[in-house]
């Protein structure tokens, strides 16, 4: 498209001074508009009516026309690359865009709905240089923040601007629309604003080319390149977005091209085009992304020698004068890879989070695959055993859906199903989420939820062999560790069980032991022809334990208040039973003959344990040292101690002396367990129900107030539960560098306790996700959004909507009718922007302005009497948003920048009827606390008496008001009926005037039962405005 042409002084006037002639032109940048080229045609069709007027004739226009112009002569010429980003930009915005009826939906925010793409087509209605400088504020917004990107915008401009007088100076000779715009003054707050439409196209142009972008960032994760080594901030800038459009016009040309720098990738993932890769390193790849733009085969090559950087991924480093308002330029620098200055949706940011709780658990223990696997079974074991007993239901579902353990699991389950692509991509994601583990979670109080610690999963194992089998691998390696110096110090008693319900103790070794013929060495040591593990089961003799031994008694077993000679007569009667021994002692010969046929172990009689040739140190068993010390009697023979396991169940014991026991657990490494627990899920060996029960003691013991990780993982399932009703969504990666626990929003945990008590129908506090009021919902979502702001909750209770990048979060009463109830903390959230730089929050005023009573309004009010008929009178009714530019900067721990970051807007949400204005509203105070004398809001019940149906056509005498005029000067009558049935905007806007007019007002439910109705006028109020 044609420049405006350049002045250059006829040959035959000699030496003309120009800048005479400049001081009087006076060039309006707003009113030159061309027409966008037809490639651009889908985005312009896309935008609301405003914004387009905003991009056509507004301040983005004006914008785009002056930048385009002062940097025309800086511009390569991009014909194909111009074609090529049109086509693609259409085809985003097409992907995003909403019908009429889809727009209306959105009710106030109609007008801010949908792709922001002000600043493209603002760009292309303002010619070719303009286009080119719209792909340099995609740069720009991809890179660096905000705040960064802005100083860079005023920066550039600056020495442009003296570049562009200092060759006027030189030569006379320049383009008028240059020259004229190096004249025009670009204020920072409008920079913000067309950095702020291109960063919420940036956004939503990720979120349609999101596996494109996926697979680009995977590759430039191996790649290690500067966008440039320049120290000059206009220098560097000038020569990447050059850079980038001369490789990108060539590649759309079919010239294929050599990746120098880090620039040409930057563009890749700004603009959205996916050109053919050839990876030369380690090996030569060529990665086909299929796009059409490039049909006549532009490649680009990777892994050649580049402007080198010593970490993965794209770098810049630039010095920023005008970031702050004092000081010496801030060397700013930024990088772009998986893990670096991108965005994650609630899948990408829960696989994160699951890398962070497998690091918690410690290195060795985190095996992602099996800890991802172990994270499933444990949710499917739970699930399966509330089958069983059904107040386990509890902790997968009801209140518990939005978990932390119900969302990693989801997130686990998503991970072992992944292949490909997509593995490497949630393994990249898992490796940012462990390198940010101790900040971003913090360790667990335990790991694994308690169940490693002294072998507590011992129990939790559903065969008594395969119990004995896990306890004799911990024993072997502590025999090979020489934590125990000799096998024979470590033994296994276990509980088997009897017929009737009955059970006893028994006991094997845990290490194969010598046996067979005894043989002295020559140097004076005993040697034994061979080894194998020892079984003591009970036999069921009866006879043998008339004369028990006082030496037997399981000290375990046994209340320290009664006297031994107690229990030996008490466990003599008990074995007298002759019928039940015979039945224990079939069962004995039974397991004998089977242990020794396959398991080949040596069995004994339990009741025949002293033997002083194989087992000469048996004594008595105790729980340990405490217990040990406690006993004021004292057995023959050795103590074995409890030491790991299942004490009650089936656990290892040390012989007094042998080790320190209370050491034991402590010396077994975490990976040794964590793997033994791995394979018994792996291998569905443990028991459902007790498994479950276990976690539930362990999460209903947790102590969230005091336990950072257990804050962490609630504050993620708080924000998991929110971000999950916005598709569209993302949140900054730099969350994951916050200390979750610390942040200002999260709420005193006041809930049920339920400490060590189970079985109970109530959901653990430390799974349930945090119950937000509005406020701290906005300084969640704030700082999910920033990955940085950590905003007082309470500056932010008055606020109806945030706007960040791409996405209007607001409160769902704004868009439902009044009579839906609403939590405070119900956020929603659309596509959409407001145009203004950084998070912007929405609060009404606090008196809003009504339309004023008026004698000249009487001819257009009618007050008539109720006909019983339910009509919507307000068709014309539309709610609009607008700003009053009132704003109030809020603290975000950044001081002396020059843009604010966040801030407070004074929002105006109108009512109009028509064109004609009528009120603003303020609809958090419809639900808010209200003094005793402030007018009342009721919601009127449905009806459930069977009798009132039997007059149907009855009705009270009520006074209708149809229309706004007839309610701001509503019939001082006992009852009026505002009709607007089924008009949601309509009855909301109502109910909000009503109560600020200081009516009574009831909101009335869709099928109106009438007796209710009357009854609840006549009881409770005097002067009362239905909504009908």
């Amino acid at each position: 498209m044609a420049s405006i042409s350049k002045f250059i002084p006829g040959i035959a006037s000699g030496s003309l001074d120009i800048q005479p002639a400049l001081a009087n032109l006076n060039f309006d940048f707003s009113l030159w508009k061309v027409a966008a080229p037809k490639e651009f045609e889908g985005v312009g069709s896309a935008l609301s009516s405003p914004r387009r007027e905003e991009a056509e004739d507004g301040k983005l226009h004006t914008i785009a026309r002056k930048l385009g112009a002062l940097f025309e002569s800086k511009t390569p010429a991009i014909p194909c690359l111009t074609k090529a980003y049109g086509t693609r930009a259409s085809e985003i915005a097409q992907a995003l865009s909403l019908d009429d009826q889809g727009r209306k939906s959105y009710g106030v925010f109609a007008n801010q709905a949908g792709p922001d793409a002000t600043s493209l087509w603002a760009a292309a209605t303002s010619g070719a240089s303009a286009i080119s400088i719209h792909l340099l504020a995609c740069l720009l917004a991809r890179m660096w923040d905000a705040p960064q990107a802005i100083s860079i915008w005023v920066e550039i401009i600056k020495k442009r601007k003296e570049e562009v007088h200092a060759e006027l100076e030189e030569s006379n000779i320049g383009h008028i629309a240059t020259l004229q715009a190096a004249r025009q003054d670009l204020p920072r707050a409008q920079l913000g604003e067309w950095d702020d439409s291109a960063r919420a196209w940036l956004r939503s142009a990720n979120e349609v080319k999101k596996k494109q972008q996926i697979q680009l960032m995977l590759i430039i994760d191996n790649v290690q390149a500067l966008v440039n080594s320049e120290s000059d901030t206009y220098i560097s800038v000038m020569d990447a977005w050059t850079r980038s459009l001369i490789q990108m016009e060539a590649l759309i040309k079919g010239v294929s091209q050599k990746a120098t720098s880090g620039a040409i990738l930057l563009a890749l993932s700004s603009w959205h085009l996916f050109p053919d890769l050839m990876v030369v390193t380690p090996s030569v790849t060529h990665i086909r992304q299929n796009d059409p733009v490039f049909c006549l085969g532009g490649i680009l090559t990777l892994g050649l020698p580049t402007l080198y950087s010593k970490n993965h991924g794209i770098h810049w480093s630039l010095p920023l004068a005008f970031l702050r308002h004092y000081g010496a330029p801030v060397v700013s620098a930024r990088s772009i890879s998986s893990g670096t200055g991108s965005r994650l949706n609630l899948k990408e940011l829960l696989q994160a989070t699951l890398g962070s709780l497998f690091q918690g658990w410690g290195k060795e223990v985190g095996d992602t695959l099996r800890a991802a696997k172990w994270i499933s079974s444990l949710f499917h074991m739970v699930t399966e055993a509330t089958k069983l007993k059904h107040n386990l239901s509890a902790l997968t579902t009801g209140a518990a859906e939005y978990s932390w353990f119900a969302l990693l699991s989801q997130a686990a389950d998503y991970y072992t199903a992944s292949t490909g692509l997509e593995r490497q991509h949630l393994n990249k994601l898992i490796s940012l989420g462990r390198k940010q583990a101790e900040t971003f979670l913090g360790r667990p109080s335990e790991p694994l939820f308690g169940l490693l610690e002294h072998g507590r999963y011992v129990s939790l194992i559903t065969n008594e062999e395969d119990k004995i089998a896990s306890l004799r691998k911990i024993g072997t390696f502590l025999a090979q560790r020489r934590v125990v110096m000799q096998g024979s110090r470590i033994l296994i008693r276990y509980k088997h069980s009897l017929p009737y319900s009955r059970w006893v103790y028994e006991y094997t070794t845990a290490v194969p032991w010598p046996i067979g013929n005894k043989k002295r060495t020559a140097d004076g040591f005993v040697t034994y022809s061979g080894k194998s593990h020892l079984r003591w089961l009970y036999s069921g003799n009866a006879a043998g334990y008339n004369n028990i031994s006082d030496d037997f008694i399981d000290w375990c077993a046994v209340s320290k208040s009664i006297a031994p000679q107690e229990v030996l007569s008490s466990i003599r009667r008990y074995l007298s039973d002759f019928t039940t021994c015979t039945r224990d002692k079939a069962d004995f010969d039974e397991r004998k003959k089977d242990l020794e046929a396959t398991a080949r172990e040596n069995v004994l009689k339990r009741e025949d344990h002293f033997m002083p040739e194989v087992f000469p140190d048996v004594g008595v068993y105790c729980c340990n040292v405490a217990d040990y010390e406690s006993y004021s009697y004292r057995p023959a023979g050795g103590w074995y101690i409890f030491a790991y396991g299942a004490i009650d169940d089936a656990a290892l014991f040390v012989q007094v002396g042998g080790a320190s026991t209370h050491l034991i657990d402590a010396q077994i490494p975490a990976e040794i367990k964590a793997a033994e627990l791995y394979s018994l899920a792996e291998s569905d060996r443990l028991d459902y129900l007790k498994t479950s029960l276990e976690l539930e003691i362990f999460l209903r013991r947790g102590k969230v107030d005091i336990d950072p990780h257990l804050r962490s993982l609630k504050a993620i399932s708080t924000a998991a539960r929110l971000y999950s009703r916005f598709p569209h969504a993302s949140v900054d990666v730099r969350i994951l560098q916050q200390k979750l626990y610390k942040l200002q929003w999260i709420p005193t945990c006041q809930g049920q306790r339920n400490l060590g008590v189970v079985g109970l129908q109530l959901t653990p506090e430390s799974l349930l996700p945090y119950e937000l009021t509005g406020g701290q919902a906005f300084a969640c979502l704030a700082m999910f959004e920033s990955g940085q702001y950590d905003i007082s909750p309470d500056l932010l209770e008055d606020v109806l909507a945030m706007c960040s990048g791409d996405s209007i979060f607001f409160r769902a009463t704004l868009l439902a009718d009044p009579y839906e109830p609403m939590p405070a903390g119900d956020i929603r959230c659309l596509l959409g922007n407001i145009g203004r730089s950084g998070i912007a929050f929405l609060a009404p005023p606090k008196t809003p302005l009504c339309h004023e009573k008026s004698l000249a309004d009487w001819p257009h009010i009618e007050h008539n009497d109720f006909d019983g008929s339910l009509q919507d009178n307000f068709k014309a009714t539309s709610l609009h948003l607008s700003f009053t530019e009132a704003e109030m900067p809020l603290n975000v721990d950044v001081l002396g920048n020059r843009d604010r970051e966040a801030f407070v807007l004074e929002t105006l949400f109108s009512v109009y009827d028509g064109g004609r204005w009528i009120a603003d509203l303020n609809i958090c105070d419809m639900y808010g606390p209200r003094a005793p004398s402030q007018a009342r809001i009721t919601w009127m019940s449905v009806c459930t008496s069977p009798h009132h149906a039997d007059t149907p056509d009855w009705r009270p005498r009520m006074i209708c008001v149809d229309s706004w005029l007839g309610l701001i000067n509503a019939p001082e009558e006992k009852a009026s009926l505002l009709r607007a049935h089924r008009n949601w905007q309509a009855r909301l806007a109502a109910s909000s005037i009503s109560l600020a007019l200081g009516h009574d007002t009831v909101i009335l439910p869709d099928v109106i039962c009438w007796h209710c109705a009357h009854r609840l006028v006549n009881e409770r109020f005097r002067d009362v405005i239905l909504i009908g």
